[in-house]
């Protein structure tokens, strides 16, 4: 069991990949402000939490008042 005590004010990064765009160099390097990419993704597709750089979680979007936040849905 993890002491909360000796580790609790350990600061961590928590980081939410909702997905990927694949396109050729070419592609990336013709984008300009206001374009739009399309996702691999769903819009309904989990996202994944990483918690300094590795998967520990997976989540929805949400709205959160006039914030994105996300629901957890499992722990890895």
């Amino acid at each position: 069991m993890v002491d909360m005590a000796m580790v609790g004010h350990v600061q961590v990064e928590l980081a939410v990949h909702i997905g990927t765009a694949a396109m050729t160099l070419e592609k990336l390097l013709q984008l300009r402000a206001g374009e739009v990419l399309a996702m691999q993704e769903t819009l309904d597709a989990p996202v994944t939490l990483l918690l300094n750089g590795h998967p520990v979680a997976k989540g929805e979007l949400m709205a959160v008042d006039d914030q994105l936040g996300v629901r957890i849905l499992e722990l890895a």
